[in-house]
C-alpha cells in the first residue's frame, strides 16, 4: 500500500487520499460503505478473488472499479469500469471488450517497487522459492531431494511458513555443503538478481524473475498458476515443471544439468507505474 500512495503521488493523485481496506469483505463493512468512508474516492481498487458480483455492483454505484484479475472465473469484464490481468496469458482467456476497460499482459506486472529498477547480476546460486505458505511443504521435499553433485542452492521459506518448520527444513540443509535456508528474507530482490537461475511458483515470483530474465523452472501448487506454466513453456521463456506431485529428481536434474539461456524480456519491472498511470487516465 505505501508503493501504491507513491506511485500515485505526483500523478494528480495526493497520497493521502489513499485509503486501504484491509478486510474489504467482512460481514460489517457492506461495499457502499468503503467509498463512503474513502470521501467519495476517484477509484476502488479490488482483487477478483473473493469480490462478488454483489459486491463489485455495490461498488460501482458509489465510484469507479477496478478490478484485479488472473483467471476469468466468469465474465468479470461486465462487473468493473477497468480490468487488469498482467498474465501472459490474460488474452487468452476471453474477456469481452466493449464492457471493461482492458489493461492485460506482463506490461503492466504489479511487480514490488524493488525491482522497478533492479538490475541483474550473476552468481552461482539456484534459488527456490516455493511460495509464501507452502501448503504442499515442497520446502522439505526439495531438501531432501538435493544431491551432492548438484549446484549450490538456497530455498526460501515465505513468511506464512512456521518457523518449527523453517528451523527443521534448515536443520536438515545443514546436512549438505551444497544446499541452504532462508525464512522471509528482506533482501530477496537482491538474491533473486544476483542468482544463477530460479525455481518457483508459477506465480508473481516468476515474473520478478522473468524482468530480471534469469534461467527459470516453474511448477504449479494451484489452479490457477496451471495456465501460466505452459504459457511461460510456450512462448520459450523458461521449463514447466508441472503441477507439484507429478515430477521429481528425473526431471529437476534435467533442468540443472540443461539450464536454459536467459530469457527474452517479457515482463516490464515498471509496470505497476504503467498501471497507475492508465488507470488514472481511464478513471478521469
Amino acid at each position: 500500500n505505501d508503493h501504491a500512495v507513491e506511485m500515485l503521488a505526483g500523478r494528480g493523485i495526493d497520497g493521502e487520499r489513499i485509503t486501504a481496506a484491509e478486510n474489504p469483505f467482512a460481514e460489517n463493512v457492506p461495499p457502499v460503505d468503503l467509498p463512503r468512508a474513502a470521501g467519495r474516492p476517484l477509484i476502488c481498487v479490488v482483487d477478483s478473488y473473493e469480490a462478488s458480483p454483489q459486491f463489485l455492483a455495490g461498488l460501482r454505484s458509489a465510484c469507479k472499479t477496478v478490478l484485479i484479475d488472473d483467471c476469468r472465473p466468469r465474465p468479470v469484464e461486465r462487473e468493473c469500469d477497468i480490468l487488469l490481468n498482467y498474465n501472459l496469458n490474460a488474452s487468452s482467456l476471453g474477456y469481452e471488450s466493449g464492457h471493461a476497460g482492458l489493461l492485460l499482459g506482463p506490461g503492466y506486472a504489479l511487480l514490488r517497487k524493488s525491482f522497478w529498477e533492479l538490475a541483474a547480476g550473476e552468481g552461482n546460486t539456484v534459488l527456490i522459492i516455493p511460495g509464501a505458505s507452502d501448503l504442499l511443504n515442497t520446502g522439505r521435499q526439495f531438501t531432501d531431494w538435493w544431491k551432492a553433485d548438484w549446484p549450490k542452492a538456497e530455498i526460501v521459506l515465505g513468511p506464512l511458513v512456521s518457523p518449527s518448520l523453517a528451523e527443521e527444513i534448515a536443520a536438515r540443509s545443514r546436512k549438505l555443503k551444497n544446499f541452504s535456508a532462508v525464512r522471509d528474507p528482506a533482501d530477496l530482490p537482491e538474491r533473486l538478481a544476483k542468482s544463477r537461475a530460479v525455481i518457483c511458483t508459477s506465480s508473481v515470483t516468476s515474473y520478478e524473475a522473468l524482468s530480471l530474465r534469469k534461467p527459470l523452472a516453474v511448477f504449479q501448487t494451484a489452479d490457477n498458476q496451471l495456465e501460466i506454466g505452459r504459457e511461460i513453456e510456450k512462448r520459450g521463456l523458461g521449463v514447466n515443471l508441472g503441477p507439484w506431485g507429478r515430477w521429481g529428481v528425473p526431471e529437476l536434474r534435467g533442468f540443472l544439468e540443461n539450464l536454459p539461456p536467459p530469457p527474452k524480456q517479457a515482463v516490464n519491472p515498471g509496470g505497476a507505474l504503467k498501471a497507475a498511470e492508465e488507470l488514472l487516465k481511464r478513471a478521469r
